[in-house]
């Protein structure tokens, strides 16, 4: 599962991590809502040290489900991003 990433600055719009076994150089540019996807763990971890930060996409409901294990914010009981079990939010 990929996971979303805020780059540090809302001036830079991407960055270039290159790998450190192959040396391949994987770009990640910035969507419209400023976040990147990043599948690879070790570029995860590279981009968090860069000063990237999770995306809090989950906000708050109003009379719904918040997720036990991840904190996303759901109208259903079935966490649509992590598969857990959401319970009641006051």
């Amino acid at each position: 599962m990929a996971t979303k990433l805020c780059l540090p600055d809302g001036a830079v719009r991407g960055i270039d991590i290159q790998g450190a076994q192959t040396g391949t150089v994987t770009s990640y540019t910035a969507g419209r809502d400023g976040t990147v996807s990043v599948d690879n763990p070790q570029h995860e971890r590279a981009l968090r040290e860069y000063g990237a930060f999770p995306s809090s996409l989950g906000g708050h409901t109003r009379r719904g489900f918040r997720c036990a294990g991840c904190g996303f914010g759901s109208f259903f009981k079935h966490c649509s991003r992590c598969g857990g079990t959401c319970e009641r939010e006051n």
